[in-house]
């Protein structure tokens, strides 16, 4: 199976209500798109919830994380649990993690799983403690309101007064994570020889228990990450939001804005002028302007001073996307732009994966927007002329223009083509769509075939090439199938296996999605910098 399994489970202390869930859905989603496999234990505090279990889906389909709904009573036998991995179907969960990279199982609120009894909120952990080892998963987290065990309980004394461990043996964890941990998880990863983490959500460290010696953490001082906001459109206002509700890891030091009266009375201190906003002394800068100025002034300045840049903007990205790498690399930032390219299809993470251990022959993109809509809508007989009026209509002629000239995507396929290939297509056609051109694909389309806007590019010798086409799809070939709201990326590598990516693309929370993973990957560099430096004091 492709992909190493993570056993995330989340229980009361951070599953307190509903308004709680977008928050796991960060820590879900940094891991699915880092290449893991995920299975979601939700136990909240209203044991017996069963709705947790249709929010989590619910919110993991806003933001297009593919993922499937599991009734563990589907899947585990009525007999007594001993420990043997036959009490629970593996096969049956093994074939859904083929199925969909996300998990999540409900059912956790009845009185007896598998025999288990789990209807106090530290009874998931054994629970989850059981369920990674049949699964044979690499990973087992659970998640809690602390980011560790320390040497007393934090909910007593501050935890900067507390010493923290990195690791600890079973009996240390006996001893003392009796609070986090109850003793018979402590004794079943004993009996299973397995580790098991303990952390808290957005952390980049953990406890881990399992055969160690009791272990200390590095000391180091984890203040709020300030953010400066460049917009405060849709995306703007969506990833404001999310960083407003992780007070504890965030905070924000202004937004740069167009029109201050479209802003009433904000909770946020907001700039309409650009030398403002560069006065700020942000740790990390979020791009949420289109175009290319003053986006382009403003994050080459803050790279200028070491600051890091996360961008949502991809016609900077497409044209001037090297020069400001370069320019991060050489002032010691990070540039982070996946939200721009993939929305939550972690197209790029899994570009950068492939090329260390396999050689990518070719990549094919259907990005979700206008054009494929109106192309999918087209294929189910809503007549042409029909669509285009309502389309400039909605969007306006300006933005339907983009979208069937193919501009917008051409940027994604160059960035992507670097990716893949290390530079820009050499030589790249793009056919635009026009309304012969398409009335004549739909007035010659079959049943069993659609029409998407397809973006490609592969390597012959030293060469690259690109082209960005309408091409008609059969109903089973990867690219086709779904809704047009999600991106597809198809890997084909140079021994002929293929990997397909997918997720939503355009839209507020897909983006802001994306947006938050890139916020915490540099957070946690800026956190392990930090502590590595502390060596040195």
């Amino acid at each position: 199976m492709a992909g190493d399994i993570i056993v995330l489970k989340f229980g009361g202390s951070v599953l307190r209500s509903h308004a709680d869930v977008p928050t796991a859905v960060h820590e879900i989603y940094r891991w699915y798109r880092a290449g893991w496999r995920v299975v979601v234990i939700a136990q909240p505090t209203a044991a017996g919830d069963g709705a947790f279990a249709a929010v989590f889906g619910s919110a993991l389909d806003r933001v297009g994380i593919p993922a499937r709904m599991v009734d563990l009573r589907e899947v585990c036998s009525s007999t007594l649990l001993d420990g043997s991995t036959s009490r629970l179907r593996v096969t049956q969960l093994q074939t859904s993690l083929k199925l969909a990279p996300v998990l999540v199982l409900a059912g956790l609120a009845h009185d007896r799983l598998c025999g288990l009894p789990i209807s106090e909120p530290q009874d998931s952990d054994h629970f989850a403690v059981y369920l990674a080892h049949a699964l044979r998963a690499n990973r087992c987290r659970l998640l809690k309101d602390v980011d560790g065990v320390y040497e007393a309980d934090p909910a007593v004394a501050p935890p900067s007064s507390l010493q923290r461990f990195s690791a600890l043996g079973y009996s240390d964890a006996l001893e003392l994570a009796t609070t986090l941990i109850q003793p018979n998880t402590v004794r079943l990863l004993d009996r299973y020889s397995a580790r098991a983490e303990v952390a808290a959500i957005a952390s980049p460290y953990e406890s881990v228990i399992g055969r160690f010696g009791r272990t200390p953490a590095q000391r180091a001082a984890v203040t709020p990450t300030r953010v400066l906001m460049l917009g405060r459109g849709e995306i703007g206002r969506g990833i404001h939001d999310r960083i407003a509700a992780m007070s504890e890891h965030f905070t924000i030091v202004g937004a740069l804005i167009r029109d201050r009266c479209k802003h009433a009375a904000p909770s946020t201190v907001l700039f309409d002028s650009v030398n403002a906003a560069m006065n700020q002394q942000p740790d990390v800068v979020i791009d949420a302007l289109p175009g290319l100025e003053p986006a382009h002034s403003l994050v080459s300045h803050f790279l200028e001073r070491g600051v890091s840049v996360i961008s949502a903007n991809i016609p900077l990205m497409a044209e001037l996307g090297r020069k400001l790498g370069g320019l991060a690399a050489r002032c010691n930032a990070y540039l982070k732009y996946s939200a721009a390219v993939g929305g939550s299809a972690p197209m790029l993470e899994t570009l950068r994966r492939e090329l260390h251990h396999h050689d990518v022959s070719s990549i094919s993109v259907v990005f979700s927007g206008l054009a494929n809509q109106l192309l999918d809508r087209c294929a189910q007989g809503i007549p042409l002329n029909e669509l285009i009026l309502n389309a400039a209509g909605e969007t306006g002629a300006g933005r339907l223009h983009e979208e069937l000239s193919g501009a917008h995507a051409v940027h994604k396929l160059r960035v992507l083509s670097r990716h893949a290939f290390g530079r820009d297509p050499d030589a790249l056609r793009v056919a635009a769509l026009d309304v012969e051109a398409l009335q004549r694909a739909c007035d010659g389309l079959t049943e069993n075939c659609t029409l998407r806007l397809v973006a490609r590019a592969w390597k012959i010798s030293h060469c690259v090439f690109g082209q960005l086409q309408m091409e008609t799809l059969g109903k089973y070939d990867p690219l086709a199938q779904g809704s047009p709201e999600w991106n597809k990326l198809l890997i084909t590598r140079s021994n002929g296996q293929e990997l397909l990516i997918q997720g939503r693309g355009a839209g507020r929370w897909p983006v802001t999605e994306a947006l938050m993973a890139d916020l915490l990957d540099v957070r946690f560099a800026q956190l392990a910098s930090a502590t590595f430096a502390s060596r040195f004091r």
